[in-house]
């Protein structure tokens, strides 16, 4: 039997908690790309001194595929406490740097975890080059993840990445040949977006004539004014250059007068855990029912 070609883009516990989800679907070829915009944390530490992409939000994603409760996986998301210098890093963060040390690129550090880890998904950074994400507001630019959440209230008219760097010819061709693409959920301007910021990537997708595009909206608010609102979210990836349909998965008790601005859509219930992320068994169900008509 054919798989289906399923790639999720985003970061975090969002595109960890997506990927853990259809990791089973035994239909599905699967790969996350991944944002290395973060700078914040253990991650940031390791930016500075190593000059390095980010690690947090990949080793997140592995942790979440490995399997459940083993010791690699433990080990992966341990974190050092009171231990001076190593105080606040993750020895999963440490663990990429010093495979990185010894491989080319990070994409092939990244395969190296993953087969470390018995991972049959696959994961690829948004790209193989360090790069920062900068936000341009209506009087203020500011550079660097951290900087961008800090002051996303004041509203970001531009997004970008500096320096401009390219996707790895892995992410390209992956998205050459995907079927179903699956943007979100989590944070919008720096999980969903930083590697849509990336020309080529906007290029692949717009030309890939059998994609289908699904937008998973967050099950509560980011921000708490208009910049949550679905239409509004789409409009800026379209600013992005992206041109082709996106159909959004909306909750259902996230629906608003603007909702009917979205289409195509589907309105779905898909209930908040205790951490205001999807719960699980929702959102296994759901996600099925988008997958397997394809």
């Amino acid at each position: 039997m054919t798989k289906i070609n399923v790639t999720c883009i985003g970061g975090g516990h969002g595109l960890g908690r997506l990927l853990e989800a259809i990791n089973d679907f035994d239909f599905v070829s699967l790969t996350g790309i991944v944002s290395t915009t973060d700078n914040g944390g253990s991650t940031g530490r390791l930016r500075e001194s190593c000059d390095t992409i980010s690690w947090g939000d990949i080793r997140y994603c592995l942790s979440k595929l490995s399997k459940a409760a083993s010791t690699k996986s433990l080990l992966l998301e341990y974190r050092f406490d009171k231990l001076g210098d190593l105080s606040g890093h993750s020895l999963g963060n440490l663990m990429f740097c010093a495979v990185d040390s010894i491989c080319i690129r990070p994409t092939e550090t990244v395969q190296v975890m993953r087969e470390y880890l018995g991972i049959k998904a696959n994961i690829l950074p948004m790209s193989d080059m360090v790069t920062h994400l900068v936000s341009h507001c209506a009087d203020h630019c500011y550079v660097g993840e951290v900087a961008v959440d800090d002051h996303v209230n004041q509203g970001i008219n531009t997004l970008a990445l500096t320096p401009r760097v390219k996707p790895s010819e892995e992410v390209l061709h992956t998205l050459e040949n995907t079927d179903i693409l699956f943007l979100g959920p989590g944070s919008f301007y720096t999980s969903t977006l930083p590697s849509l910021l990336m020309d080529a990537v906007i290029d692949v997708i717009n030309h890939n004539t059998k994609l289908k595009i699904y937008f998973i909206t967050n099950v509560q608010d980011e921000f708490n004014n208009q910049y949550d609102q679905t239409h509004y979210q789409l409009g800026f990836m379209r600013k992005l250059g992206l041109t082709k349909t996106v159909h959004s998965l909306i909750p259902r008790h996230r629906v608003s007068h603007f909702t009917d601005l979205c289409e195509p859509y589907t309105i779905a219930d898909l209930p908040a855990d205790t951490s205001g992320r999807h719960q699980q068994p929702f959102y296994r169900d759901q996600l099925l029912e988008l997958i397997k008509p394809y």
